[in-house]
């Protein structure tokens, strides 16, 4: 029996019982799982929710969490927003108003009309953070970045600084921001040795985590590398702890290892990278002749020989991997020697003082991964430091050092969102309706919005819409946002599905349809699958989706003419996609088919989905580049450990630099998405009933504090007081918080408070700075991919696990 037939006769044993089910999109989709779930309805309800049924090579990759099963509670909840709301008292004071959807969007258009003609359309700004509305760039997505190119307004999530280390490695290193953002963990499955590093899969990524019991079954080793003693530590076959921060320190000391002792991959190194390449001692940038071919040393010829960018073929018999040489009277060494010259300070002995990992340990690793057949590093955004970058491009570099690269159970993840292969919808006819040339929205990078604020120069921002998001509580230095950036502004909307921090703090605080409720097109849940998601049951209340939204604004404000579909008349216009994978579907993918079938198999290849897949590369050597010439400007054209911002490490405490004597670490746990999940009563008794903190038992004894203590931790930005747990899985020197807790869950203060504002003056290097630059010279920031751009996440820095604090009991 064919899956498909499967498929109907399951469809119609359900029927048979009462029931029916439709796929939406989970809730909890920002877990960077992004899962569609099957949702079974019974007399207008949602009974219950179950994983999916995929067809094809994916029937057995469909998954469900607790988070997932317990979703099916959220649109009866309670503290659901079920009607328009008007601010009745102080901004933050709590008094609202139930008004109608036609008082409030003409009042919200009235305000949007004045001010445009007072200073100008760009005086409003549309915050979107994709990720928070299921599916990230559904309709809610392109329909606001249409408005919001229509209209002019400021696009001010430019250079947010989320999880960006991934996408500076890819940039500078592959040439590409977003190919390298997700592989198949069936990848995996005949890995004989993964690294797990700085993630935590086993309790956050499902997927992830059934391929890797797949890889340990078929006799993978696991290590597991990271700051706590998590859920994936417990599973693996080694822990290996580390300071905060200290990674790169780690593995630099490993292509140290490597190198010194000849165990790289010498042919990898030679076809795919820059290692050949000849470097000008005198300016550090590759040598090229007058033709501006790179020169690489032919070793038999005793010579420099040209080679054409993209060539993988060397164009001599013999080229040398590692040499020094004069060139026409220029001293020039090979990129690979210049490596080798820059990690040998990387000993073993030197790391420990960094990482407090024992140089027996680091070499032993070094061996596991060098002598194994097929090796994997595994991360998955979990080194929210300034220097994450460094660590990505180290872990990288390993891969191109050992040939680990391109083939099923070998490769390096950074940015790890567990899907297949890319699908892109017909989007631009959305979002940009006039061409690109008349998409009039105005894009800022963070830290220049956030100044921009501040001055009113060189234009004023006095309305805030938010889109998708909950800055007041899921953006750092919680402050900022209330201190300095919304009492600048006039107007303030928020779209939610609940009272947010955020919302607290609006004018207008407008209820938005759940997935349950709404029609959306998914991709990147559905592993090589389109999947139409459909209502399960009519929305609560007087929510409303996008389509609506949108369309009944854009009448008050003269851009009716632009908003004249429904949801699925645009879901339409969207799989009209010239995407090989969508446009060859046979039979050819139509609403209709997608209606009946509710989800689709693309037409992608017969493999897994891996971004190393050819070995072809984007940069401007066409090659893997471990020394990047475009980072020469700030001294970074190889990996290197810099200290990190704020977090504490053995240096900066010894020579007075350090901000706080503890790390401060806010770490998400299973039971919440970002602030998702914090509304249930149940996943919240699941997470303790209240917000707690944990330290060490050895920094607590130090500081006279117990077990269940009220504690203040604090620092130059703000603080919270909470109670605090003893626990031996926090390092010492390290302070706790989980991440999610709403504002009113705490006594006193919030954790957000003490974290660095993502994308600030404060965080930004020299190194984000220059990033910023490259992006931009070469056209990026483009509009129209929702809110951020192509690049839009490029040149700054996510440090909200790079922060200092300290602690101190409170006295009752």
């Amino acid at each position: 029996m064919g899956r498909r037939q499967e498929g109907e006769n399951e469809r119609s044993l359900i029927m048979t019982q009462g029931e029916s089910f439709v796929y939406t999109c989970c809730p909890g989709w920002g877990d960077h799982e992004f899962c569609a779930i099957k949702t079974i309805v019974k007399d207008g309800k949602i009974v219950r929710t179950e994983k999916p049924s995929y067809t094809g090579a994916e029937a057995n990759e469909g998954y469900i969490c607790q988070k997932g099963i317990m979703s099916c509670r959220q649109p009866y909840n309670p503290k659901r927003l079920l009607h328009p709301l008007k601010r009745a008292g102080e901004r933050g004071e709590g008094k609202w108003e139930e008004i109608s959807w036609d008082q409030a969007l003409d009042e919200i258009a009235a305000k949007l009309l004045q001010l445009r003609d007072d200073y100008g359309p760009e005086s409003l700004a549309m915050w979107d953070v994709v990720a928070s509305v299921p599916p990230s760039q559904g309709l809610a997505a392109v329909l606001s970045s249409r408005f919001m190119g229509l209209w002019g307004a400021t696009d001010p999530i430019q250079g947010y600084g989320l999880d960006n280390g991934p996408f500076y490695a890819a940039f500078f290193d592959m040439g590409d921001f977003y190919k390298y953002m997700t592989t198949d963990p069936a990848n995996f499955d005949t890995s004989d040795y993964i690294i797990v590093w700085g993630a935590n899969p086993i309790e956050n990524q499902q997927r992830i985590a059934k391929h890797l019991v797949e890889a340990r079954s078929n006799g993978a080793k696991i290590v597991d590398i990271g700051l706590l003693f998590d859920g994936t530590a417990g599973f693996a076959d080694e822990f290996i702890p580390v300071k905060p921060g200290s990674d790169p320190a780690l593995s630099l000391t490993m292509a140290n290892l490597i190198i010194q002792d000849k165990r790289y991959n010498e042919n990898f190194l030679l076809s795919y990278t820059v290692a050949p390449f000849l470097v000008r001692d005198d300016t550090g940038e590759f040598l090229r002749d007058a033709e501006g071919n790179y020169l690489v040393w032919d070793a038999d010829a005793e010579a420099a020989a040209p080679m054409t960018p993209g060539e993988q073929a060397s164009p001599v018999a013999r080229m040398e991997l590692d040499g020094v040489h004069e060139v026409g009277g220029v001293a020039c060494k090979t990129a690979f020697a210049c490596l080798r010259e820059h990690v040998a300070s990387y000993t073993p002995e030197w790391q420990e003082g960094v990482t407090g990992v024992a140089p027996e340990v680091v070499r032993r690793l070094t061996d596991e991964y060098v002598a194994a057949p097929n090796a994997y590093i595994f991360g998955a955004l979990g080194l929210r430091y300034q220097n994450q970058g460094e660590s990505y491009r180290s872990f990288y570099l390993l891969g191109m050092l050992t040939g680990n690269l391109g083939r099923p159970g070998a490769g390096v993840t950074s940015e790890m969102l567990p899907a297949g292969f890319p699908m892109i919808f017909n989007d631009t006819p959305i979002t940009m309706p006039l061409g690109r040339e008349g998409y009039k929205a105005k894009m800022l990078r963070q830290n220049e919005f956030i100044n921009q604020v501040k001055s009113q120069e060189p234009y004023p921002i006095k309305a805030f819409w938010v889109i998708a998001g909950n800055p007041v509580h899921n953006c750092p230095n919680r402050g900022l946002w209330i201190d300095e950036i919304f009492p600048q502004m006039e107007l303030i909307v928020d779209v939610d599905i609940w009272m947010t921090d955020t919302g607290q703090y609006a004018d207008y605080v407008l209820p938005d349809c759940m997935p349950f409720e709404r029609y959306e097109l998914v991709a990147s849940a559905a592993y090589n699958h389109i999947v139409l998601q459909e209502p399960a049951i009519e929305p609560q209340g007087e929510a409303r989706d996008p389509t609506f939204l949108y369309s009944e604004l854009a009448k008050r404000v003269g851009l009716g003419e632009y908003f004249d579909k429904t949801a699925e008349e645009w879901i339409e216009v969207r799989i009209q996609s010239k995407w090989p994978m969508i446009a060859g579907i046979q039979p050819p993918l139509t609403y209709e088919r997608l209606k009946k079938e509710k989800l689709v198999r693309a037409a992608t290849p017969p493999v897994n989905w891996d971004p190393f897949m050819g070995l072809q590369f984007n940069t401007p050597s066409k090659r893997l580049e471990f020394y990047c010439e475009r980072l020469l400007p700030v001294g970074a054209q190889m990996a290197a450990y810099r200290e990190p911002l704020e977090a504490p490490t053995p240096m900066s405490l010894g020579n007075g630099t350090a901000k706080g004597r503890y790390h401060f670490f806010s770490g998400r746990q299973r039971f919440f998405m970002q602030s998702m999940f914090t509304d249930d009563p149940v996943m919240a008794d699941l997470s303790g009933g209240y917000p707690t903190g944990r330290m060490n038992p050895a920094d607590a004894q130090a500081e006279g504090i117990k077990d269940g203590d009220k504690v203040e931790i604090y620092n130059e930005r703000g603080h919270v007081t909470i109670e605090m747990k003893l626990d031996q899985q926090i390092p010492p020197g390290t302070v706790q918080c989980w991440f999610g807790w709403r504002h009113d869950a705490f006594e006193d203060g919030m954790y957000s408070e003490l974290i660095p504002a993502l994308g600030s003056d404060y965080t930004l290097n020299d190194v984000s700075k220059h990033w910023d630059s490259c992006v931009r010279a070469i056209g990026g920031f483009q509009p129209g991919f929702g809110t951020g751009g192509i690049g839009g996440m490029a040149g700054a820095w996510d440090t909200i696990w790079d922060c200092a604090c300290d602690v101190r009991k409170v006295e009752e």
